[in-house]
């Protein structure tokens, strides 16, 4: 039977909505956002048969030539690889024509595995869960850098830093680190003679204590920057009760890793692989 790719419009809102909320294959992975405020995006596409929405894709770039496919759902009962390689091409060149270079499909549901190599993608890395289930803060070095929270004129530099920090793939800019300023509780900086070096955020998820992120400029890894970083960052969700404590990183990435099994954490056993595809 007959089916069309189309951009997605703001009358598909119900339809969307339905499609996430109420279908098993759905992935919803905004972040920052919400999904209204992407639905008449060049980057929102759907596959219609017979007036009915029946897969949704939503990508997303900000600040990166990477754009990430952070909204995936497919109606109950179809070929979402099929609907995906249908709908894949048409969303490529509008992701393109925004300046992006790749695209990244994170496959949190594992009907994703199956549907992202199809198109074409291949497994870029993989993320890994670490959870920590005490309050122990290991003793810490002395480290000659001021510690405090960052202030909204302090995100041109904590993205110069994010940028020297991380590969583009993992790229915040400062629309992103603007919204996650504005909407996470605990946000700071580390600095060294006036210059921002490293930063942190954490948030919660009812008493769940999350570290989103932690990042140091190269110049100054390996002298425990990092370390005094998450430290205040888990003396902040600890002084909340927060319980479990969990953050992310890559499985390649030894080095974060050995850092976070000193302050207590160890790995969960989820796993996410991310999907990446060229796009020019």
């Amino acid at each position: 039977m007959f089916s069309a790719v189309r951009p997605a419009t703001r009358a598909d809102r119900s339809a969307i909505l339905h499609l996430v909320r109420e279908h098993r294959r759905a992935q919803m992975a905004l972040d920052w956002w919400s999904l209204e405020e992407w639905l008449e995006a060049p980057t929102a596409w759907v596959v219609e048969r017979m007036g009915r929405v029946i897969a949704f894709w939503l990508g997303i770039q900000v600040d990166s030539p990477v754009a990430w496919l952070r909204v995936a759902a497919v109606a109950d009962g179809e070929d979402a690889p099929q609907l995906f390689r249908q709908l894949w091409p048409s969303m490529a060149r509008a992701l393109a024509a925004q300046g992006a270079t790749e695209a990244v499909g994170v496959a949190y549901g594992e009907w994703l595995e199956s549907v992202y190599p199809a198109a074409g993608f291949t497994r870029r890395t993989v993320v890994i869960t670490l959870r920590k289930d005490d309050w122990r803060i290991p003793e810490l070095p002395a480290v000659p850098v001021r510690v405090r929270r960052a202030m909204l004129e302090d995100i041109p530099r904590i993205a110069a830093v994010d940028r020297q920090a991380f590969e583009p793939l993992w790229w915040y800019g400062p629309t992103i680190l603007t919204r996650a300023w504005h909407q996470v509780p605990y946000f700071i900086v580390a600095e060294a003679e006036g210059e921002i070096i490293g930063y942190a955020f954490a948030d919660l998820y009812g008493v769940h204590g999350h570290i989103v992120r932690l990042a140091v400029h190269p110049a100054h890894q390996g002298r425990s920057v990092g370390a005094r970083l998450l430290a205040e960052s888990l003396r902040y969700l600890i002084d909340l009760g927060a319980y479990p404590i969990t953050l992310n990183t890559q499985i390649e990435n030894r080095i974060s890793q050995a850092l976070y099994r000193r302050f207590g954490f160890h790995p969960t056993g989820q796993e996410v692989s991310i999907w990446s595809c060229a796009l020019r």
